[in-house]
């Protein structure tokens, strides 16, 4: 469940005292390691995030179908702009709405209607976080002995909206750590908000080393199916500039 992450803007997140954090229950292991098989069962689900850039800021609400593996929405901010995404490709197309619209627009023309290149997490702050929302899908739950074993803490309990959700801090790696090892709370860079059905509310991440933090909120969209226009656009790899 470890991610790399190399980008960052600021967020309303809550304060976790490190003294509080600690491993993992049984039972907290194993409802962190559905949250993946979670989202996958539920389909669709709406995202939104705010994210600072070098020298802008922009909004974005859309959803993600983890079905399909793709995502799309609207981008505000100095330019507003449609994005469709997979883990392999992005692209953009100019927004005529102030939300994105459905069906999703010229799906027959994504290598003409759509600006595209590859997806890299490498190359902007907003690829990273595209790359991160879509790496929150699986087929089959996580192993929860490795989540108690490779520094995931549970960092406290909060309510939002009126819902009660556990909020875990993400392992520094993949690996077990060393016996007598202990991961350091103030030292993660994502933070898991899960409820008691596995179903994740909100991710942040900290990027870059830095203090602040990007949230990312996930909601039902029952109601949505985006498909998979990548796999559906005869002849090509996706959106193509």
């Amino acid at each position: 469940m470890a991610l790399s992450l190399a980008a960052c803007a600021p967020a309303d997140g809550a304060d976790f005292p490190a003294g509080d954090a600690r491993p993992l229950t049984t039972e907290e292991a194993q409802t962190l390691a559905a949250m993946r098989l979670r989202n996958l069962d539920a389909g669709t689900r709406t995202v939104a995030f705010e994210l600072a850039q070098t020298d802008s800021e922009l909004a974005f609400d859309g959803w993600f179908d983890y079905e399909s593996g793709v995502g799309y929405g609207l981008t505000a901010g100095a330019a507003d702009e449609l994005v469709l995404w997979n883990t392999r490709a992005v692209g953009t197309h100019p927004a005529t709405t102030d939300a994105a619209p459905l069906p999703i627009p010229d799906t027959d023309q994504l290598a003409t209607a759509w600006q595209g290149s590859a997806l890299d997490p490498q190359a902007s702050r907003l690829d990273t976080v595209l790359a991160t929302i879509g790496s929150l899908g699986a087929d089959r739950p996580e192993n929860p002995l490795l989540l108690q074993q490779n520094g995931t803490l549970w960092l406290g309990e909060r309510t939002v909206d009126g819902t009660e959700l556990t909020v875990y801090a993400g392992p520094p790696s993949d690996e077990a750590l060393e016996p007598g090892e202990t991961a350091d709370p103030d030292a993660a860079t994502v933070r898991y908000w899960i409820d008691d059905r596995a179903t994740l509310h909100r991710l942040d991440v900290r990027l870059g080393g830095e203090e602040a933090w990007t949230t990312v909120r996930f909601g039902a969209a029952d109601d949505v199916t985006l498909g998979d226009p990548f796999a559906d656009a005869e002849g090509t790899d996706g959106a193509s500039g």
